[in-house]
């Protein structure tokens, strides 16, 4: 595991609920498949689709490798499926059948190293979005295609790099975890002053990679915890966190660098938050 995945990354173990699976130093194990609070679910998918869906759940919680023990190689012959779609997303980049096989979830077998020549930056920013934003993230994207960036529970929303004004009303009206994603490819027009305005006061910096884009969190409104937390109390429904500081933002800032999509520090001077216990 130490030389199939970089330090502090995410791991999902095939691990029958064994806690031994998932004690990884440097690195944080998860089980899989897992429930909703992270636990081993108990079972095994019932079939190559529920498998599939157990690994996308596991990849929006954060995982970024999936580590198949050698007394799970079975998995690759039950679940067919699962593995003709492992083949096709994701790179192996540990394989040996006396331990165990390492998938990459972030990277395709034609991806290339990060930052080198010739990758796909919609793949690459496709897979960074799918990693690490909610699954109810309204994203604003400028200069960047909508094409490929939507999920299920992702809004998408393009705008031009001339309407600063109608950014400025749009992130002023957002209560729903917000990002703003601006192209900083070469050939982009120079970049524009009341564009940047508007970013420097409604959003914060958490990733730059010169020549291919800007990822900015919006800042909550003044009132959106109290809003929130009067909704909580209606409906008691839990709502989900858009902050990336503290643990979160590390782990963006390692994943920023492995698509190849950070700049030297990954994250902006002073991103990074004391984490709150």
């Amino acid at each position: 595991m130490q030389s199939a995945t970089p330090s502090e990354a995410v791991v999902a173990v095939v691990s029958k609920g064994d806690p031994r699976m998932i004690e990884f130093e440097d690195r944080t194990g998860l089980h899989f498949p897992a429930d909703a609070e992270g636990r081993y679910a108990g079972y095994y998918p019932r079939t190559s689709e529920e498998a599939i869906a157990h690994l996308e759940a596991a990849r929006n919680d954060g995982a970024e490798f999936l580590c198949l023990p050698a007394t799970a190689f079975w998995w690759l012959e039950h679940y067919s499926g699962f593995a003709a779609w492992l083949g096709v997303h994701c790179r192996v980049t540990a394989e040996d059948g006396n331990t165990c096989i390492v998938y990459d979830l972030l990277r395709s077998p034609q991806g290339v190293s990060p930052g080198g020549a010739g990758g796909d930056p919609t793949q690459q920013l496709q897979s960074l979005l799918e990693a690490i934003l909610p699954e109810d993230a309204l994203l604003f994207t400028i200069g960047v295609g909508g094409e490929g960036l939507s999920s299920p529970g992702r809004t998408v929303a393009a705008l031009g790099r001339g309407n600063a004004t109608g950014l400025r009303r749009r992130l002023e009206g957002t209560t729903r975890p917000s990002f703003v994603l601006v192209s900083k490819r070469e050939s982009d027009p120079p970049p524009d002053s009341a564009l940047d305005s508007v970013l420097n006061s409604k959003a914060r910096l958490v990733a730059s990679r010169e020549g291919l884009g800007d990822l900015y969190e919006v800042e909550p409104p003044a009132n959106a915890a109290k809003l929130s937390q009067s909704s909580r109390d209606e409906d008691q429904t839990p709502r989900s966190n858009s902050s990336l500081d503290g643990v979160e933002a590390d782990k963006l800032s390692k994943r920023l660098e492995r698509l190849g999509l950070a700049g030297q520090d990954g994250l902006s001077p002073g991103s990074s938050r004391e984490v709150r216990e």
